[in-house]
């Protein structure tokens, strides 16, 4: 694949994250309106108890799909890994979902803090089965290149939930219809793929022939999960230990905004992995230290101002898409969002530690990350509320992005194109100090403050010479697509 197609795939998977993201965007007001801080806090703590056990349920086998079958041409080898996998996680997800759901009551009482929660993680437990079986349906067309069935999966479910929610919360069904919405419309994309799958390559009873290859190098990555999750997840246990499901509510709240940082790494990772292991079977190490390097470059330039940008529109954000309960957890947006950017650094660098088979290396990042983070929120959350396990999270990705790139660099040399990161952040800066300066009360002027810093950015960067002339021409592309778009409406 050359460069070109990658960077347009990854065009393609970013577009169709943008709408994904909008949609997730749309959610936080339909949700944090309709439910409140307590039910939205309860919420939160499900699907960190799902994320939690979905993952030690899946073995790291989607990961182990991606990477053993990326270069794979065989059909009888396709077929038998993806049904073995597929059988193994439909097994072991129903075993986890049954084992939260006998747990429901005690996780309730001693967890949550509140009994009546038992009901609600009951019925999300199911959860956990399609959390482990979509993935797998669905990453077998990352793996195999088939880019615009995976994009539109994705924006098939993302905009299938926003309009089920709504509907259920609609006609009075609360908390529990948002579960049910996410079953059903998870469930339905993940029957569609499996359908798809068997048309393309048969169906097949599977032998479990190569299943004990691929968990010797997934398996590794399953406590990788489970302490990945510890850093990212359990601070919402500890906020509702020290402070409640009303505080648990606030910060999830706030961490949805800061956490978009985040989607801009899964267009390019999807695309990533996959490409640098074909690369690195191919004996190509200068072709992928080509794909790493710019992969970071264009990843910082992007992410960096729209760190800056939700920093400036923090407050607004909350106050216009949630209630005025939600809005004391603003400063917590800057924090979440930088601490989004530096894992989006560390799992770029965690590719080139997979590619090489060096599974043990991320768990052992991970788990002293994660270990840092528990005794950063035991020791701040009690002292300074929310804003410590902001402050938590944002410590422990500064250390795990350090461990990474020094573990990467052993490995692979790249060029971290420091002058143009300077640029970036000189632009991102000019960027922040003048759209701060607008009164920002409306959706309408939300937008037209963010498009006014797009341009600023895109403006100071170009005085500055951050872009090379291949992405200038680009640019330049695009936004005479843009203006043409806006003249035909204004025609119309």
């Amino acid at each position: 694949m050359s460069y070109q197609k990658f960077a347009r795939e990854v065009g393609l998977i970013g577009m169709v994250q943008v709408l994904t993201n909008l949609s997730t965007f749309l959610l936080i007001p339909i949700i944090t309106k309709s439910l409140g801080t307590y039910d939205y806090g309860l919420w939160a703590q499900i699907n960190i108890s799902v994320s939690l056990i979905s993952p030690l349920a899946l073995m790291g086998l989607s990961m182990g799909l991606v990477r053993f079958l990326s270069s794979e041409t065989e059909k009888e080898v396709i077929k038998e890994a993806v049904y073995s996998i597929l059988f193994f996680v439909t097994i072991s997800g129903l075993l986890a979902s049954l084992s939260l759901y006998m747990l429901a009551e005690p996780l309730a009482t001693f967890g949550f803090k509140d009994p009546d929660a038992a009901y609600f993680i009951k019925a999300g437990s199911l959860l956990i089965l399609v959390n482990v079986i979509e993935p797998v349906s669905l990453y077998y067309f990352r793996v195999f290149r088939q880019i615009k069935e995976f994009s539109y999966f994705t924006l098939f479910e993302a905009l299938g939930k926003l309009l089920f929610i709504l509907f259920l919360l609609k006609i009075g069904y609360g908390l529990l219809g948002v579960i049910v919405a996410t079953l059903l419309v998870q469930g339905v994309i993940t029957l569609i793929a499996i359908l798809i799958i068997i048309k393309q390559i048969g169906l097949v009873i599977p032998r479990f022939t190569y299943l004990r290859e691929y968990l010797r190098f997934s398996l590794p990555l399953t406590p990788n999960t489970l302490v990945r999750w510890i850093t990212e997840s359990s601070d919402r246990y500890l906020v509702t230990y020290f402070l409640g499901l009303n505080s648990v509510g606030i910060y999830s709240a706030a961490c949805s905004f800061g956490n978009l940082i985040q989607f801009l790494i899964n267009p390019l990772q999807l695309i990533l992995f996959p490409e640098l292991s074909k690369l690195f079977d191919e004996n190509k190490i200068d072709e992928l230290t080509v794909y790493m390097s710019y992969s970071l470059r264009y990843f910082l330039i992007i992410s960096i101002p729209a760190v800056f940008g939700l920093s400036a529109f923090a407050k607004p954000l909350l106050g216009i898409f949630t209630t005025e309960n939600f809005v004391s957890g603003w400063f917590v947006i800057p924090v979440i969002a930088s601490s989004g950017l530096l894992a989006g650094i560390a799992q770029i660098f965690i590719n080139t530690l997979l590619i090489v088979k060096k599974t043990k290396v991320p768990t052992y990042i991970n788990f002293a990350v994660a270990v840092l983070n528990v005794l950063l929120n035991l020791l701040l959350i009690p002292w300074v509320g929310i804003v410590g396990a902001a402050l938590s999270t944002l410590f422990s990705y500064f250390f795990m992005a350090i461990l990474c790139t020094h573990m990467s660099l052993k490995h692979f040399k790249h060029n971290f194109y420091f002058y143009d990161i300077i640029k970036c952040i000189l632009s991102s800066t000019a960027m922040y100090f003048f759209v701060s300066r607008f009164e920002i009360l409306t959706t309408y002027k939300l937008l037209v403050a963010a498009g006014i810093g797009v341009l600023v950015y895109l403006s100071v960067m170009f005085l500055l010479g951050g872009f090379n002339d291949h992405e200038l021409s680009l640019i330049k592309k695009h936004l005479f697509r843009i203006r043409s778009n806006l003249t035909k409406i204004i025609e119309a």
